[in-house]
C-alpha cells in the first residue's frame, strides 16, 4: 500500500507547488469542457429519453438499454487508456528501474500501473458518461442509492477490460518480444490515440437525428447487445432505479472486478522479464551515414526528421492518420451541406469540401507538432540551454521540419478529393493554394503557442513540465488557429449568402477566386512571419538562464 499512498500523497500535494497548480488547473479546465459538452448534449436529448422510458412503465428493457448506452463510453475510454497510456507505463516509465531494485514484490509494479490506469480511465469515463446516466435516472423515480451506485458501475466497466489488456501485453512481451511486436504495439497505440478522438467526434458528440436514432435503437434493444461487464453494471443501476434488491445485482459486478484482479495477478510476475526483453528489442530503424551539415538550422531540421524515421510509433502514426482522413472523407463528415449547394460552381464546392476536411485534419495534428518545439525535447533541453547558439536558429530548424510535416494533411486530402469527389485539376489547384495559405497560418500559431512561457515554463531542471498545463496549451492553440481562420469562414458565409440570393453569378464567383487566393497567401505569410517573430522571442525566454 505504500506505493498507492505515495501516489495519493503526490496528488494531494499538487496544489502546494506552482507546477502542480498548473497541472490541476489545466486538467480541470479540459475535463470541465468535456463534461459541459456531455451535459449539454444530454440535456438536449432529455425529453426524448423521458418519452422512451415512460413508453412502457412495466417494462425495464428501455431503461436498461439507455443506461447501457451511456455506460458503453467506459470500455472505449478503458481501451484508449490501456493501449495508449498504460503500455508506456508498463515498459517505459522511469520508475520501473527503481521498482525493480526496491525490496518489493515483483508484481507490485504492474499492479501500481493498473491502479493508475484505473484512476485515469475512471475519471475520464465519469466525465463523459455521468451526464447521460444522471439524465436517464432523473426520468425515473430513482432513489439516492441509484445515483450513489453510478461510480461503482463506471468502475465495473473500466477495470476488467484494463486488467485484461495489461495482462495480455505483459504475456506477449514476455514470450514474443522483438522488433515486430514493438511495431505491432506501436501501431495499436497509435490506432487507440487517433481512434478515441474520432469516436468522440463521430459517436459521442454527434447531435440531431443521429443521436435520437441511436437512443431509440438502444431503448428498443433493451441491452441485448451490451458486453457482459457493461450489461451487469447497467442491470445494477436499473434495479436500483426500479426498487429491486441491490445485492443480487451487485454480485455480478463484484465478480467481474475480482476476475479482473485475478487475471492481472497471474500475469504480473512475468513483468520483470518482459520489461528486460522490451528494452533489449529497442533498436534504431535507420542510421545516417556521412557527415552532418555545419549549419545549426539544417542539423535541427535533420534531427526532427531522424526522430520520426527512427521511431516506429511516429511512422505508424502518420499511416494511421492517413486512414483517419480517408474514413472522414468517405463518410462526408461536415461537407454534405457544402456539396448540396448547387447554386455554386462545381469547382468551388469541391474546393470548399476539401478545405473543410483539411481544416479538420490540421486540428488533429496541431498538438503533435506543437510538442516538437519544446514540450517533447526534455532530453535535449539541457543542451539547448547551455549551447552558445542563437535560439532563433534552433527554432527555425524545428519550424522548417514542421512545415514539411504539415504538407502530409494536404497530400492526403488531395487524394481523398480525387477518389471520393472526383475533383478535377482546377479544383485541386485552388485547394492546394488555399490550403498552403492555411498551413502558413498553422505554422505561425504553432510557433507562438508552442513556445509561450506562460503555458510551457521550464521546471527547476530546465525541462518543460508535461501535464494539465500542456493540455491547456493545446486548447489555446486550437482556439487561436480557429480565430486565425475566421476571415475565411466569414468570406465563405458572405459567399453563401450572396449566392442564395442570386446576387452573385457563377462567372463572377470564379473571377473572384484569384484575388481571394492572393489575399489568402498574403494573410498566411503575415501570420507565419508574425508567429515566427513571436516564437523566437518566446524561445529566448524559455532558454534563458535561471
Amino acid at each position: 500500500m505504500k506505493l498507492i499512498a505515495a501516489d495519493l500523497r503526490a496528488l494531494a500535494n499538487l496544489p502546494a507547488s506552482p507546477a502542480g497548480r498548473r497541472i490541476v488547473f489545466g486538467m480541470g479546465i479540459g475535463l470541465g469542457i468535456l463534461a459541459a459538452m456531455s451535459w449539454q448534449l444530454a440535456a438536449l436529448a432529455s425529453r426524448h429519453i423521458g418519452n422512451l422510458v415512460a413508453r412502457d412503465g412495466a417494462d425495464d428493457a428501455p431503461l436498461l438499454g439507455l443506461l447501457g448506452h451511456g455506460l458503453t463510453i467506459c470500455p472505449v475510454v478503458a481501451t484508449w487508456t490501456g493501449l495508449a497510456m498504460a503500455r508506456q507505463q508498463l515498459f517505459e516509465t522511469p520508475e520501473l528501474v527503481l521498482w525493480r531494485q526496491a525490496p518489493i514484490a515483483a508484481m507490485r509494479g504492474p499492479l501500481q500501473v493498473f491502479v493508475r490506469a484505473v484512476l485515469v480511465s475512471t475519471l475520464w469515463a465519469a466525465t463523459l458518461s455521468s451526464p447521460w446516466l444522471v439524465t436517464v435516472l432523473r426520468q425515473t423515480p430513482a432513489p439516492p442509492l441509484a445515483y450513489a451506485l453510478v461510480p461503482i458501475a463506471i468502475l465495473a466497466c473500466t477495470a476488467p477490460l484494463l486488467a485484461s489488456m495489461l495482462g495480455v501485453q505483459i504475456v506477449l512481451v514476455r514470450f514474443l518480444s522483438g522488433r515486430w511486436l514493438r511495431l505491432l504495439l506501436a501501431l495499436v497505440a497509435a490506432l487507440a490515440s487517433v481512434g478515441f478522438p474520432l469516436w468522440l467526434l463521430l459517436t459521442l458528440f454527434r447531435g440531431g437525428r443521429e443521436r435520437i436514432a441511436a437512443l431509440s435503437q438502444a431503448a428498443a434493444d433493451g441491452g441485448a447487445d451490451l458486453p457482459p461487464s457493461v450489461a451487469a453494471a447497467a442491470r445494477l443501476l436499473t434495479g436500483a432505479a426500479t426498487g429491486e434488491p441491490t445485492l443480487p445485482n451487485l454480485l455480478p459486478v463484484v465478480a467481474w472486478l475480482a476476475a479482473a484482479i485475478a487475471v492481472l495477478l497471474v500475469a504480473a510476475p512475468l513483468h520483470s522479464r518482459a520489461h528486460e526483453r522490451y528494452v533489449e528489442s529497442d533498436r534504431p530503424l535507420w542510421r545516417r551515414r556521412g557527415r552532418w551539415s555545419t549549419s545549426l538550422t539544417a542539423n535541427m531540421r535533420r534531427k526532427e526528421f531522424a526522430q520520426v524515421i527512427q521511431q516506429p510509433g511516429a511512422l505508424i502514426g502518420f499511416l494511421v492518420f492517413a486512414v483517419l482522413v480517408f474514413v472522414l472523407s468517405q463518410r462526408n463528415v461536415l461537407v454534405a451541406d457544402i456539396l448540396s449547394r448547387h447554386l455554386l460552381p462545381r469547382e468551388l464546392r469541391h474546393t470548399a469540401a476539401m478545405l473543410t476536411w483539411w481544416f479538420l485534419a490540421i486540428l488533429l495534428v496541431l498538438y503533435a507538432h506543437m510538442g516538437r518545439l519544446a514540450l517533447w525535447d526534455g532530453r535535449q533541453w539541457s543542451l539547448y540551454v547551455s549551447s552558445p547558439a542563437h535560439p532563433g536558429r534552433i527554432l527555425r530548424g524545428k519550424l522548417q521540419a514542421i512545415a514539411v510535416f504539415l504538407l502530409w494533411p494536404l497530400v492526403l486530402v488531395t487524394g481523398a478529393g480525387v477518389y471520393f469527389l472526383g475533383a478535377d485539376a482546377s479544383s485541386l489547384g485552388w485547394f492546394a493554394g488555399f490550403a498552403s495559405a492555411g498551413s502558413l497560418c498553422a505554422l505561425g500559431v504553432v510557433a507562438t503557442i508552442g513556445t509561450w512561457p506562460r503555458l510551457l515554463r521550464p521546471d527547476a531542471d530546465g525541462q518543460i513540465l508535461q501535464g494539465g498545463r500542456s493540455f491547456l496549451a493545446a486548447m489555446v492553440m486550437v482556439t487561436t488557429f480557429q480565430l486565425t481562420m475566421l476571415p475565411a469562414i466569414l468570406a465563405w458565409a458572405w459567399l453563401l449568402q450572396r449566392s442564395a440570393r442570386r446576387q452573385l453569378p457563377r462567372a463572377a464567383v470564379l473571377e473572384l477566386a484569384p484575388t481571394a487566393l492572393a489575399l489568402a497567401l498574403a494573410y498566411g505569410l503575415l501570420v507565419a512571419a508574425l508567429g515566427t517573430w513571436l516564437g523566437q522571442r518566446n524561445y529566448r525566454r524559455l532558454l534563458a538562464a535561471r
